[in-house]
């Protein structure tokens, strides 16, 4: 589904991103893991048009998106959960879902997602009137992701979504993310919990500064002596 071909990725002359190869293939959940400042992020960036990509290749469903802008790049299929929720505080929680929406044009549709996701997140139901900054941080990343869920992506790109949420809340995140994987949704997650994304995960690749240094099954990362002790505590 997403093939990224060896691509560089440049803040001023700082290199972000060197030579990196990755692909996430239909219905999978890949990580990505690494330190703070490893490209994670950027990478997620670049793949949503937000970056500048200065060498290499990225296909969608074999067709190259680089030259796409970013909001293109949404209708291809590709929905992106930034880090920070990114939510509209001062608009109530179904005014945040009728963003996701605003490229669609089938009404009946949205109104069909919309029911999935309040039946995915009962919060949001019980919350749609409520202003989106009034939310616990729990409740502000399901409806950031409820928020891309309705712009009907086949790929979720999902910058840290465990970051700052109390323990009980990051289990429930999860298990949603699991969730949405069934609903036949592709994800691609950056996540700084390493050890729980990759209990649900297909897949990992490591970063270090810009460059992927290992790759491998999710058993095969979670065995790893040498990444366990540098990445899973």
């Amino acid at each position: 589904m997403l093939k990224i071909n060896e691509i560089d990725v440049y803040y001023h002359k700082t290199c972000a991103l060197r030579g990196l190869t990755i692909e996430v293939r239909p219905g999978e959940i890949v990580t990505l893991i690494g330190a703070n400042g490893a490209g994670k992020s950027t990478l997620l960036r670049a793949i949503s048009g937000l970056e500048k990509v200065s060498a290499g290749s990225i296909e969608f469903e074999g067709r190259n998106i680089l030259e796409l802008s970013p909001d293109r790049i949404v209708r291809l299929g590709i929905a992106h959960v930034p880090e920070g929720r990114r939510i509209f505080g001062r608009l109530t929680v179904m005014e945040n879902l009728r963003l996701g929406s605003y490229i669609r044009r089938d009404k009946k549709a949205i109104v069909h997602d919309l029911e999935r996701i309040f039946s995915l997140f009962p919060v949001l139901r019980d919350r749609r009137s409520q202003y989106a900054g009034t939310l616990s941080g729990g409740e502000q990343q399901m409806l950031a992701i409820a928020r891309a869920l309705l712009a009907k992506p086949k790929l979720l790109l999902l910058d840290e979504p465990s970051l700052g949420l109390a323990p009980a809340v990051v289990d429930s995140v999860f298990d949603v993310i699991t969730e949405i994987r069934k609903l036949g949704v592709t994800i691609l997650m950056v996540e700084q919990n390493a050890r729980m994304a990759l209990m649900i995960a297909d897949r990992g690749y490591v970063l270090e500064t810009g460059s992927i240094v290992h790759q491998g099954t999710s058993h095969e990362l979670l065995t790893d002596e040498l990444i366990a002790k540098a990445y899973l505590g």
